[in-house]
């Protein structure tokens, strides 16, 4: 059977990235305020991806710590 990425952890755990995503959006458009039009359309944006990759990578390592926890 194929393993799956943090399938040993529950589902409210798989929110972690939408969350983080989320406050980068939020960050991101915060900082962004006295800039231009292109500024704001592609700032935000960018933080966003970032902040879903860095909640990737944290629900990795809460995975990996998990599965060496239970071995």
């Amino acid at each position: 059977m194929e393993e799956r990425f943090a399938d040993n952890l529950p589902w409210p755990y798989h929110l972690i990235p939408v969350l983080t995503g989320l406050i980068g959006l939020l960050i991101g458009s915060y900082l962004i305020e006295p800039y231009g039009a292109l500024a704001k359309t592609t700032f935000p944006a960018i933080c966003l991806i970032i902040g879903g990759f860095g909640g990737l990578i944290l629900l990795g390592n809460i995975s990996d710590k998990k599965e060496n926890d239970e071995s």
